[in-house]
């Protein structure tokens, strides 16, 4: 089980965004600047590293707020990983992108309205649609995504989704 945790970073009313490849998806996409929670990190611990290494932004633990959990299982429970999504207001919108990974290509600010149809883009929406619910408005929800098939399971043809507040 490996969880995940990323930051919708805030400057001057504006959200940053990460244009990122991946292999399973067909070309870039816009998303939030996320990533794995590695060995001993809590997910607000991950989430503060993912947001400087992949825009070179800087926030504390104690500013992030949880805005989504997002829990993505296989119908027979055989897998299971947790992403959280923080929001936190930045003090200085500068990039400098250093991801390790390399599939970060560019770092922007957009308005929240630009954002919504860039991120409800992404193939995977475990990733997608609770970014994009929160930037339309939603307040902090709690999301379930459950598949039947690991072989589809990142890409759009999630089985069932449920959603609460948080």
């Amino acid at each position: 089980m490996t969880d995940y945790a990323g930051v919708l970073a805030f400057w001057e009313g504006r959200v940053v965004l990460v244009r990122e490849r991946y292999e399973d998806w067909v070309d870039e996409q816009w998303s939030l600047p996320s990533g794995a929670v590695e060995p001993g990190e809590t997910p607000a611990e991950a989430a503060v590293r993912e947001l400087l290494e992949e825009t070179g932004l800087r926030v504390r633990v104690d500013q992030l707020r949880l805005v989504a959990e997002v829990v993505v299982e296989s119908r027979d429970g055989a897998s299971r990983s947790t992403a959280y999504n923080y929001c936190a207001e930045v003090r200085d919108g500068d990039f400098a992108i250093d991801d390790p990974d390399g599939s970060v290509q560019e770092a922007r600010w957009f308005l929240p309205a630009q954002a919504v149809p860039l991120v409800s883009a992404v193939p995977y929406p475990p990733l997608s649609q609770p970014v994009a619910a929160f930037l339309g408005g939603s307040g902090p929800t709690r999301w379930s995504f459950t598949y039947d098939d690991p072989a589809v399971a990142f890409l759009d043809r999630v089985y069932e989704v449920t959603r609460s507040a948080l």
